[in-house]
Formats: structure tokens, sequence, C-alpha cells
């Protein structure tokens, strides 16, 4: 098991990392856009990040090692509600999923304040399902047919956890 872990902003020096991860044909498989991501493409993505205010880039680490990646996007609209996205390295050790969660919601709820956290999954991702679920995330949808990967249409979960829920959980 990974303890203690940190969240620390993301850093140009670390998107070849990230990037490689996101590569992943094992973390690939599961997300939105399924192509591997160029450099150019990558480097244009954590530009565009810098500048929206609304956007949390961070790496989980754990020993000054990082792990895992995580995006917290505030809505415009509603800011204390956003929507998460997270991976992990391919070759990160056992526990380190509830590492990720645990500082990641940490960050959510007392550092930005969130009222509520929401998370999407590909119904296929049973790991994902199994991850939101065991942090106390409730299911609020199912987007039939939802998402389209070039060949085959997917269903989606979305899911919500507000912070009351999660203070519940942590005995507060």
């Amino acid at each position: 098991m990974i303890l203690p872990a940190t969240l620390r902003t993301l850093e140009e020096a670390d998107l070849f990392l990230v990037r490689q991860w996101r590569n992943h044909p094992d973390i690939r498989r599961y997300m939105y856009t399924q192509h591997e991501i160029s450099e150019g493409e990558h480097r244009a993505w954590f530009k565009r990040s810098q500048h929206d205010p609304n956007r949390h880039l961070m790496l989980a680490e754990a020993n000054g090692q990082p792990f895992g990646f995580v995006s917290i996007q505030l809505e415009n609209d509603e800011p204390h509600r956003a929507v998460w996205g997270f991976y992990l390295a391919p070759e990160a050790p056992r526990g380190s999923g509830q590492a990720l969660g645990e500082v990641a919601l940490e960050f959510a709820f007392d550092q930005l304040g969130l009222h509520k956290l929401c998370g999407e999954a590909l119904a296929s991702n049973q790991r994902s399902l199994a991850f939101h679920e065991r942090f106390g995330f409730v299911r609020e949808s199912l987007l039939r047919d939802h998402h389209f990967d070039g060949n085959t249409y997917h269903d989606v979960i979305g899911f919500g956890l507000f912070r009351s829920e999660w203070q519940l959980q942590q005995g507060v």
C-alpha cells in the first residue's frame, strides 16, 4: 500500500511521463479519446489548461515518486461542483488507487470547498465503477450508447459524491 500520498500541481517537466501513462493501452482503452496522444497535442492541452483557473491538473506522489494523475474541472456556472478524471501509472503498486482517491477527495472537498464532485466511467470499466462506489459515489445516471469510440457505442455511468457524504465516511 502507498502511504502517505500527496498531490502537487502538474508541471511541464511531468508531461512526458503523464503522456506515457495516458497512451498506455490499458489506460487509453477506457478514455473517451482513445487514439495515441501526440506530444504536440499533449502540450497544447497543457497550455490551455494552465490558462483555465477552473482546471486543476495534479500528480499523486508517494515518497517523491509520481504514481497517478488527477484532473478536477470546476463548472463555470456552478463553482461548488466539479468533474474529475484520473488514472494511475500502469506500473503503480497495489493500493495506489486508494491512496489517489483519498488525497484527491481531500483536495476537492477541503481545499477547493466543493459541495459535489461528479465523475463518469464507461460501463465496461469495472475497476472504475468499483472505485467510485468504494469511495461512496452514487450512480446518478446511465447514459445509453453515449460514447462512440470509432467502432462501438458504449454506455456511460455518471457518479456524484457530496461533501457531506464524504465527511460522514471520514467521521467528520
